[in-house]
C-alpha cells in the first residue's frame, strides 16, 4: 500500500462540496451499471436525484454524509474531495431482537487517491458514528464483481451474511 496522507481529515460534507461528493458516488454507480444493467440501470437524472437525496437528508442526525479531504493550510485555501461516504440508521423489521442498524449506502474514493488510507479512514469514522448511535451492526452491500471493495470490507471484519439474487422476470 502507498503512503497515507498525513494531512487527511474526515468532515461532514459542507454544502459547497455536495456536487463533488455526488460525482464520487456516480463513479461507483457507473461501475455497478457496467457489471449488470438489469440490476443497476441508472436514471438519466441521477445526478440531480443524488443531490436532492444528500441535501434532503444532510441535517438529519440519523444520516451520515462525510468527505475525506486534505487539511487546509489556511482558512481561504480550497480543498479537494478525495473520498466520501453516506450511511444511515435504519429500522430493522420487527422480527429480530435489535431494532436498528447502521447501513453504508455509498463509499467512494477518487481513483488517483486510492491506496492512501482514505477508505480506511471513512470506514473507521462510520464505525465510530454507528457505535455512538448505539446500534449493534454496521452493514453494507458489495457488488460481487468488486473484489477490491470486498477485500477491504473483509479486512475490517465485515462478514457475508447472505447473497442478493436477482431474477430477470421479463425473461420468462
Amino acid at each position: 500500500m502507498d503512503q497515507h496522507y498525513s494531512d487527511l481529515e474526515i468532515v461532514p460534507v459542507p454544502e459547497s462540496d455536495i456536487a463533488a461528493l455526488v460525482e464520487l458516488f456516480l463513479l461507483v454507480e457507473r461501475q455497478h451499471e457496467q457489471y449488470w444493467p438489469l440490476r443497476w440501470a441508472l436514471r438519466p437524472d441521477i445526478q440531480e436525484r443524488y443531490t436532492r437525496w444528500i441535501t434532503g437528508n444532510r441535517a438529519n442526525s440519523d444520516w451520515l454524509f462525510i468527505i475525506a479531504r486534505r487539511k487546509r493550510q489556511h482558512a481561504e485555501a480550497s480543498t479537494e474531495v478525495l473520498g466520501g461516504l453516506a450511511a444511515a440508521i435504519n429500522q430493522e423489521i420487527p422480527i429480530y431482537q435489535f431494532t436498528h442498524y447502521a447501513f453504508i449506502h455509498d463509499l467512494a474514493v477518487r481513483p488517483d487517491a486510492r491506496r492512501h488510507g482514505i477508505a480506511n479512514a471513512l470506514i473507521q469514522y462510520s464505525r465510530q458514528w454507528a457505535h455512538d448511535k448505539g446500534v449493534n451492526q454496521l452493514r453494507l452491500m458489495a457488488a460481487e464483481k468488486n473484489t477490491a471493495a470486498k477485500a477491504l470490507f473483509e479486512k475490517f471484519g465485515f462478514q457475508t451474511t447472505y447473497a442478493e439474487m436477482v431474477f430477470p422476470v421479463d425473461s420468462i
